[in-house]
């Protein structure tokens, strides 16, 4: 039973609707939408256009300061236009319209399922590293991790 409290908000019980369900691996959209700002700071600038063809993994859009991430493909396919969306927050933002086709990766990604528990790497390194990846923090404001 869902309950309303005064001050607002719908707050469901303890053990969610999907608490039972089994994970389903879903099928690869045939068009996907990539915004170039899916992070907090300033969005990532747009390095291919139409009818370009990307590669999973490949740097689709580059970051434009120091806070600011990198944007990769999440499939391989031919690039159909860059138009504004409407975001899951509900704002209008860019983003690279891409036309899954077949799955080719980025030259040089580890598709490897073996975890690499240590690099050889100085504190420089490893900052550097997780910029070109682009990597956020999840709490919400998805802050460059690399900041």
């Amino acid at each position: 039973m869902l309950k309303t409290f005064s001050l607002g908000g719908i707050h469901p019980e303890e053990n969610k609707l999907s608490s039972d369900c089994e994970i389903e691996v879903l099928p690869l959209s045939p068009v996907v939408k990539v915004p170039i700002s899916q992070h907090i700071g300033a969005p990532a600038q747009a390095l291919v256009k139409k009818g370009d063809i990307v590669k999973t993994g490949q740097v689709i859009a580059k970051s434009s300061g120091f806070v600011s991430a990198n944007i990769h493909s999440p499939v391989s396919g031919t690039v159909e236009k860059l138009e504004e969306v409407v975001d899951s927050s509900g704002y209008r933002r860019t983003a690279i319209i891409i036309k899954s086709e077949g799955d080719e990766w980025e030259e040089g990604i580890d598709r490897s399922p073996e975890i690499k528990r240590e690099i050889s790497a100085g504190k420089e390194e490893i900052i550097k590293r997780i910029a070109e990846a682009g990597i956020v923090g999840l709490g919400g404001a998805t802050f460059p991790s690399h900041v």
